[in-house]
């Protein structure tokens, strides 16, 4: 059996009753279905960014007013198939006369690995050698379905790590953090369809993405349809001018070919689906794929973009994502140099205006913590989208900083002085308490978008303005201080020294009054 992407019934999708369903990409319009589902976050990511990058490439709208036209009337199943059709030969899995989606043109020979290992949060080589594998356990995937691989694989392409000498990391670098947009909460336009079109750039927009929009060639977009630009040697990187635009949703920087059994009987290690005719094991890998340098700027990344340097895709980092990343990944950060993702920018430019909503929508942020080739852990939230003016985007830029960096430093303290009331010696002690950091961003997370809302309706009061800064201040120190009282009777407390744990308690107090952010979010 050959399968194919575009023509064949596999995409999970979740209708408005929560009832699963399998429909071909051709039905993704249709109004009963709410979003995708996959067994694992980090498909059901890779998935929604498969299906926007199909849009994009296959349906971009050509300006704004055709953008709001296909957002009032989603197309019909007819007019998604004639467009997809036009690329299906660049979607095959396994058909040996053609060439295979997301993988090398012409890989005769390589490295075998089990396909466990197209998971990025697999046991590498080293790890199963020494026995470590103590937590993500080797054998627990030894086969999956053809389009979960396919998918595996997609997802492996798009977040790759560093791997090793010539295995080469993703277009966005190791392990990026993706930014998608969702329609507001209580809006009428909650289906798929409008999920998937928020995200998707008009053909003007497709200008300021990185690439070179000159090139006709289908295989300047899907790299697995001509031979790999291998990277052995130095100046063979693959710059913006030498591929499509659009090759940022298709890049490919590993050298990979599925292996298939055919009439494998069973489930699928990864869906628990029975397999039916074919399913994947193995697959063979050869390192000097693909090398992408240059300015690239991918459209669904938040980046540092500092000068005289190359642009840097914003990366999970260990601690979780809360409302201290909120400044950079939706509105500018000056200070960081940070820069939303371009649909981000795009949505506040004129889409929120488009799609005539009073409600807010909301950024969809997830993405592998990646310690190099090891995945520490997998982060997603959502935030917040605000439409602001020109004006208040740069009082809020003055306002904003102070209440995070505010709370950034109640953090600091209260983590010092909970290991001054636990500990006679506290600088000797060494290990993990971020599970600290976890309940304090969590347990203001919900005040502090409450008062983002009340500061962003109220910037051209001074009065309202230092009103609210007070009260964030008194919420902060009300919060950090219930915190230590619930932590310092912890088991962490070595021997329960009740005039240690005063001490340090009012220490804590006398800090949340006289620091340097507290005081100066204290109004005249």
């Amino acid at each position: 059996m050959i399968y194919n992407l575009i023509s064949d019934q596999w995409i999970t999708v979740r209708d408005f009753n929560g009832r699963l369903n399998k429909i071909k990409p051709q039905q993704l319009a249709d109004a009963q279905w709410e979003t995708l589902d996959a067994p694992r976050a980090d498909l059901k990511g890779a998935l929604f960014q498969f299906m926007i990058g199909l849009l994009q490439t296959t349906f971009a709208p050509e300006d704004r007013e055709e953008w709001e036209e296909l957002w009032d009337t989603p197309p019909a199943e007819e007019e998604l198939a004639e467009a997809f059709k036009r690329y299906h030969h660049a979607f095959f899995l396994n058909d040996k006369t053609k060439p295979a989606f997301m993988q090398d043109f012409d890989l005769p020979e390589g490295e075998q690995k089990p396909v466990s290992a197209l998971l990025l949060e697999a046991p590498g080589e080293k790890t199963l050698k020494d026995n470590q594998d103590h937590f993500i356990k080797r054998g627990m995937v030894k086969r999956m379905s053809p389009y979960w691989a396919a998918l595996s694989l997609f997802t492996l392409q798009i977040n790759a790590p560093s791997g090793g000498a010539g295995h080469r990391v993703g277009i966005r670098g190791g392990g990026p953090m993706t930014t998608l947009l969702i329609p507001p909460l209580k809006s009428d336009t909650r289906t798929l369809w409008h999920r998937l079109w928020l995200n998707i750039l008009t053909k003007e927009e497709l200008l300021l993405m990185s690439g070179n929009p000159d090139l006709p060639d289908d295989k300047a977009v899907f790299p697995w349809l001509a031979e790999t630009r291998t990277s052995e040697k130095k100046g063979s990187e693959l710059l913006p001018e030498h591929t499509h635009p659009l090759q940022m949703y298709w890049a490919m920087p590993r050298r990979i070919r599925l292996q298939w059994d055919e009439g494998q009987k069973g489930a699928c290690d990864i869906s628990g689906e029975e397999l039916a005719q074919c399913s994947v094991t193995h697959f063979i890998t050869k390192n000097y794929g693909a090398n992408y340098g240059g300015y690239w700027i991918h459209p669904l990344s938040a980046y540092d973009v500092a000068p005289d340097k190359i642009p840097n895709s914003v990366k999970a980092q260990p601690g979780g994502l809360y409302y201290r990343h909120w400044m950079g990944l939706v509105m500018e950060d000056t200070k960081k140099y940070r820069q939303p993702a371009l649909i981000v920018r795009s949505y506040k430019e004129w889409r929120a205006e488009s799609i005539d909503s009073t409600d807010e929508a909301q950024l969809w942020v997830f993405g592998f913590d990646m310690d190099n080739m090891k995945a520490r852990c997998w982060y997603e939230s959502t935030m917040p989208v605000f439409s602001l003016s020109d004006e208040q985007i740069s009082e809020l830029g003055y306002q904003l900083p102070r209440l995070i960096d505010a709370a950034t430093d109640s953090l600091k303290i209260l983590k010092k002085h909970l290991k001054d009331a636990w500990f006679k010696r506290p600088k000797d002690i060494k290990g993990d308490i971020s599970f600290i950091d976890h309940s304090f961003w969590e347990q203001t997370e919900i005040d502090f978008y409450q008062q983002l809302r009340q500061l962003i309706k109220s910037l051209d009061d001074d009065k309202a303005v230092k009103t609210i800064l007070a009260q964030w201040r008194q919420m902060l120190q009300t919060k950090t201080t219930s915190l230590f009282d619930d932590y310092v009777l912890s088991t962490l407390n070595e021997d329960g020294d009740m005039k240690r744990i005063i001490k340090a308690r009012k220490n804590l107090q006398k800090w949340l009054n006289t620091s340097k952010p507290m005081k100066e979010l204290k109004a005249a």
